[in-house]
């Protein structure tokens, strides 16, 4: 079990890390938004003008909260995990089970699969549009396609 807690601190340390990084990237998204400052780098028929720049500003900050909110909430499960033994031992038996070991696998390969099928058949259909979506799309296709690769390298030379 002793091993299983510093499983725990370490995830605790590195959602701490990224909640301060986030934050900090959230706040300089701010003053730039704040202060214009993209109007700056990037050329108005770039961002689409003013109600654009307005329309990312938003998705920025929703979706920096989202992920600070994300860290907040591992930080207080892990934490009230090291501190109460039972929830500790609950976490524990919860992430080595092999029930739920066997259908996370299950579903990380099914839905691997589906993305990259639904990934294709958005490239196909949005072919007929635009070709800077289609050309982003591929982009997708080749990261994740490249991610996968690069792990099953990993995941087979560690096992």
């Amino acid at each position: 079990m002793e091993k299983f807690r510093k499983q725990i601190k370490r995830r605790l340390r590195t959602n701490v890390v990224l909640a301060i990084f986030l934050a900090a990237l959230f706040a300089t998204l701010i003053i730039m938004d704040a202060t214009n400052a993209w109007s700056t780098f990037l050329p108005a028929e770039f961002t689409g003008g003013d109600e654009s720049l307005d329309f990312l500003a938003g998705f920025r900050t929703g979706f920096c909260t989202s992920l600070i909110g994300f860290a907040v909430v591992k930080i207080i499960v892990l934490s009230r995990a090291l501190k109460d033994e039972k929830k500790l031992k609950a976490m524990y038996i919860k992430e080595t089970d092999e029930r739920n070991l066997l259908i996370e696998q299950k579903t990380s390969t099914a839905s691997f699969a589906v993305t990259i099928m639904g990934l294709g058949v958005a490239c196909v259909v949005v072919s007929f549009f635009s070709r800077p979506i289609l050309y982003t799309l591929i982009c997708v296709i080749l990261f994740v396609s490249i991610v996968k690769v690069a792990f099953s390298i990993y995941y087979s030379k560690k096992y």
